[in-house]
């Protein structure tokens, strides 16, 4: 059986997010792009997070919760993945908010603009970590000329 390091694999899926959102801006290019970069950050994030490092999306939530309202219910990271936790299943078994597969199978959004906002997450993320060299020498040269890129998505 083969053994891989999640974080190169993070790094070629980021690279293939990336070309499906240039791809043809066909729709399904989009939520390509969204699942992958969903991949990602699922894979990054923890990581940053056990570094000591705050997650994009956790920092948003952060922002989110000082401007709001004080009976404004708490903001959590995952809101900003909601589109990408949409696509990624049918229903919701899980909380006081259940709903059946059947009634979960619509989803509206903007699906240029929340692909472009999951890779902008995911590239932040990465950056943030600390890589073995012995792993960053494994990354693709063209993932890490997007990484240094100053190029943003959204």
């Amino acid at each position: 059986m083969a053994s891989f390091n999640k974080i190169e694999i993070a790094a070629e899926m980021f690279v293939k997010s990336h070309d499906c959102y240039y791809a043809s801006g066909r729709d399904i290019d989009y939520i390509i792009s969204i699942l992958l970069s969903g991949a990602v950050i699922g894979i990054v994030s923890p990581v940053l997070t056990e570094q000591g490092g705050h997650t994009t999306h956790s920092l948003l939530a952060r922002i989110s919760n000082f401007l709001a309202e004080p009976d404004e219910p708490e903001s959590k990271d995952g809101m900003f993945r909601a589109t990408y936790n949409g696509l990624k299943h049918a229903g919701n078994n899980m909380g006081k908010n259940k709903v059946a597969p059947s009634s979960d199978l619509e989803i509206q959004a903007d699906l240029r603009l929340e692909a472009a906002r999951m890779l902008d997450a995911a590239k932040q993320d990465f950056r943030e970590i600390e890589i073995f060299q012995a792993i960053k020498e494994r990354l693709p040269s063209r993932f890490l000329t997007l990484l240094e890129s100053e190029e943003h998505y959204a």
